[in-house]
């Protein structure tokens, strides 16, 4: 077990080479991504290292309409020295796993590729257009509004799960989420801002399931109460 965990494992390094080199390899092709998960959190100061890469795809109106698999293609087409696909566990999966790897003797990095519409995932509006995006070490993160949300439906969908490995994530979520209400400078923007009904991000369902998982959240953790009334939630 111990060598198959050492086999799998990268460093910061390397997942911020694979953001990086996504980011490029798509720029050839006139798309844009921005971070989102994990590896936004980490940018935008939390303290956990990310394990992966998760890259959400912004739609311009007049680019073709493409599917995360042909995304995936065409990455892999463009830097094929350091990105490959790998097939999945299940043989019957309709999707094939996008990895990095900065040289063939190091771990390889698994990279999600994310497309709007999916997971309440928004076409975040493009930078020129208002400032949503903030671009940290040359990698561009969803807003920090958003990426709380999501945080906060990753811990409420991971604790409604029925398999005990998918479920035991809600911990870490939950973490995560704690992590993110404590970044004050961040915390003091939204507070002023409250951006909560804003439709470009937040769609009318993801704005109801969110003040619902807000107070499930802090019936599980009514410490943390204070910091989500301070957003403008209801606990």
């Amino acid at each position: 077990m111990w060598r198959r965990q050492q086999k799998h494992w990268v460093d910061y390094n390397c997942i911020i080479s694979a953001a990086t080199a996504t980011i490029v390899a798509l720029k050839k092709h006139g798309i844009t991504c921005v971070a989102v998960g994990s590896l936004a959190c980490k940018l935008y100061g939390s303290s956990r290292d990310p394990n992966d890469v998760d890259m959400l795809i912004l739609r311009s109106p007049d680019a073709p309409v493409r599917t995360a698999e042909q995304v995936k293609d065409l990455i892999v087409t463009t830097d094929p020295s350091h990105f490959f696909l790998k097939s999945p566990r299940d043989p019957m999966a309709p999707y094939r796993i996008l990895c990095y790897r900065r040289t063939s003797f190091e771990a390889y990095c698994k990279v999600d590729i994310l497309m709007p519409g999916t997971m309440y995932l928004p076409n975040v509006p493009h930078p020129s257009s208002r400032s949503y995006i903030t671009t940290i070490s040359d990698i561009p993160l969803i807003p920090f509004s958003l990426l709380l949300l999501l945080k906060l439906h990753a811990w409420s969908e991971h604790l409604a799960e029925k398999e005990q490995h998918q479920r035991i994530k809600h911990v870490q979520d939950a973490a995560d989420v704690w992590q993110l209400l404590n970044m004050k400078e961040k915390v003091a923007e939204l507070q002023r801002a409250q951006p909560w009904h804003d439709a470009e991000l937040f769609s009318e369902e993801f704005q109801g399931l969110t003040k619902t998982q807000v107070k499930n959240y802090c019936k599980k953790y009514p410490q943390r109460a204070d910091a989500w009334r301070t957003l403008g939630f209801e606990t």
